[in-house]
């Protein structure tokens, strides 16, 4: 099986758990806003668990998402293994300063840099790249997975509309 793969089927146990566990913890129903809100934070919080916090963009996930949610608790025991590794972690990102670059590549960094969650951070130019690298893979799984949801979805909506108007 192809690593690509291996990317979705993680980010997809992981979103199922976290998916279940909003499920759990809501006590009244949502309304569309709402929903789509926890949908996105679980999204968020699976694709971060599923890179289990190696990652600057996965520590910046996790870090906002626990920002976000008003469910604490229940965020972390979905991130738990993340944030212990981000608390082993002994060396820390830190800014220089120090840019050589033309202004064109300068710029390009910085909008680079804004782009990827936790990517201020990052100052090496290598590294920022396969952090970038990385975090597509893991977004382009979590749309792929997300699309053939939606698809599902509306797919068996449809034929329960259908059995519904027979």
């Amino acid at each position: 099986m192809n690593t690509y793969n291996m990317v979705k089927q993680r980010f997809i146990k992981k979103w199922i758990n976290t998916l279940h566990m909003l499920d759990s913890s809501i006590e009244h129903p949502l309304n569309v806003t709402e929903r789509k809100n926890a949908i996105r934070l679980s999204s968020d919080l699976a694709i971060a668990a599923a890179r289990s916090g190696a990652t600057v963009w996965s520590r910046a996930l996790i870090s906002r998402s626990g920002n976000k949610t008003t469910n604490k608790p229940m965020a972390r025991r979905i991130l738990k293994k993340a944030r212990n590794r981000i608390k082993n972690r002994c060396s820390t990102l830190r800014r220089n300063g120090n840019f050589t670059a033309k202004v064109g590549v300068r710029k390009r960094t910085e909008l680079l840099k804004s782009l990827v969650p936790g990517g201020e951070l990052i100052d090496d130019k290598d590294y920022l790249i396969r952090e970038t690298l990385d975090y597509i893979v893991y977004l382009r799984a979590q749309v792929d997975v997300m699309r053939t949801v939606a698809a599902v979805d509306l797919v068996t909506g449809n034929l329960t509309n259908d059995r519904r108007n027979k």
